[in-house]
């Protein structure tokens, strides 16, 4: 399966100091179904190709990977919360704290959420800015050109 980033990258990338998370905790499917989510809109197939077949080595790394990165983290975040086992459903605890409350984990989320929007809209514009750069990029197949959510206003251009 090829991906445009790496699980170590996902880590490095969308998750801050102090966060430790195993890169197997990141599945090669979360980073193909995020791509395919949120990438691919912006950048269209074509782009999306190219770039698989390793051109524009710079945009992926500036742009597509940080953006990349954050979609996959607010992807899964939610499963990394809590887990499934043999048992069911846990939240994990210990004699000294307890797990997230449900405020918390709607605060990360939202804050996630948002990083990933950011990221997402400087991929858009900077595409956008530098359009002639990128031969396989086409504006008016970029959903984030199309149309966006500011302030809970849904803007559509």
């Amino acid at each position: 399966m090829k991906k445009l980033i790496t699980n170590e990258q996902v880590i490095s990338l969308a998750f801050g100091d102090g966060e430790y998370l195993s890169p197997e905790a990141v599945l090669d499917s979360d980073i193909v179904a995020a791509t395919s989510r949120y990438i691919i809109p912006v950048v269209g197939t074509e782009l999306y190709e190219a770039l698989l077949n390793g051109s524009h080595t710079e945009l992926l790394n500036d742009f597509i990977a940080p953006a990349l990165a954050m979609a996959v983290r607010t992807m899964i975040q939610p499963a990394l919360n809590v887990r499934t086992g043999q048992l069911g459903l846990q939240i994990s605890s210990t004699l000294r704290a307890d797990s997230s409350t449900k405020t918390a984990m709607q605060t990360l989320q939202k804050s996630l959420r948002n990083r990933r929007q950011t990221l997402l809209k400087r991929l858009s514009n900077h595409l956008k800015n530098h359009a002639s750069e990128f031969a396989e990029y086409n504006p008016n197949n970029d959903a984030m050109q199309k149309c966006s959510i500011d302030g809970g206003f849904v803007q559509i251009r």
